[in-house]
């Protein structure tokens, strides 16, 4: 009983998966319904940082905007974000520095996608950007479909993260109601905790 309980949940959670999996990219970054997802523009130059917010907001976005890296460190401590499209080179404080602030502060529940954005590309950017914590990287100047697409594969991974979540949450609700008898329950706990 318990144990097709557990199968259940499993069983549900790949379904959800699967549907996650085939639904089209273009449908996805085509809706303009308001979308969930809090993001924080760390910018320095006033015209990329309307124009980001510009393409955000047509995308169905809501965005808050910062002007240097230590700004974006003390507006990450004040609210969690999902993403923080981070430049490089800002006053203050770079990208870099602010982006590895971030990864020591932020809970583990609560860290960031970051995305570097940069009109200085060098052949080691991404792997620089990468040491430095950051998810991903996004060349300047960008348009707004890549925009979509970058972001599209964020909120894609950030959704599928938060369902194995919830999944492992209700997994070990479920071991943990079941009595401590048997080699194979024994087992299932040690596998799945």
């Amino acid at each position: 009983m318990i144990l097709s309980k557990l199968i259940n949940i499993i069983k549900i959670y790949y379904v959800q998966e699967w549907d996650l999996a085939v639904t089209e990219d273009l449908t996805f970054m085509s809706e303009k319904a308001s979308r969930s997802a809090c993001i924080l523009i760390a910018e320095d130059d006033e015209s990329n940082r309307k124009v980001t917010s510009a393409m955000l907001k047509h995308l169905g976005y809501r965005a808050d905007a910062v002007s240097n890296g230590r700004e974006a460190v003390l507006a990450s401590k004040r609210q969690p974000y999902d993403i923080i499209l981070m430049n490089l080179s800002m006053p203050e404080m770079d990208g870099l520095e602010a982006t590895r602030l971030i990864r020591l502060h932020c809970p583990s529940s609560q860290q960031p996608t970051i995305i570097a954005l940069t009109a200085c590309i060098l052949p080691n950017s991404r792997e620089i950007c990468h040491d430095a914590g950051m998810n991903d990287f996004m060349p300047k100047p960008f348009k707004m479909n890549e925009l979509a697409m970058i972001l599209t594969k964020h909120m894609r991974i950030h959704e599928r993260q938060t369902a194995f979540m919830r999944l492992h949450e209700e997994v070990s609700k479920t071991l943990d109601s079941l009595p401590k008898r048997g080699k194979i329950i024994c087992h299932l706990s040690k596998t799945i905790t």
